[in-house]
């Protein structure tokens, strides 16, 4: 489990877009109190992204449950579980990356199958 400083370290990356680094963010906070679990708020990152990418392919806004639908209907849903680790230092984009790529390694350094 992360301690609360190396939480707020990855918060830091992770909600980077609505919230200077290093600075106070009312949203920062609040998740550090709640201190959610990491794993979700990284899957819902990566659907945010996903959202973004598809609304602005289809030149209109997707709704969320459109996206969801979609996210687990291609298969990124299984793709973020057999490439999430809670103690892996992986960046949300580069994550997000492997996902829409496909490809990983497993923790022995293999190719997931």
């Amino acid at each position: 489990m992360k301690s609360k400083q190396q939480y707020r370290e990855w918060l830091d990356e992770l909600v980077s877009e609505y919230c200077p680094p290093k600075k106070y963010c009312l949203l920062k906070e609040f998740l550090v109190s709640s201190h959610p679990d990491p794993r979700m708020l990284m899957q819902l990152k990566c659907l945010e992204k996903y959202k973004y990418e598809i609304s602005k392919i289809a030149d209109k806004e997707i709704d969320w449950p459109e996206a969801i639908e979609s996210w687990v209907e291609k298969g990124f849903a299984k793709k973020f579980a057999e490439f999430y680790d809670n103690n892996d230092e992986i960046a949300f984009r580069d994550l997000y990356k492997k996902i829409m790529n496909g490809n990983g390694n497993n923790k022995n350094g293999e190719k997931k199958q």
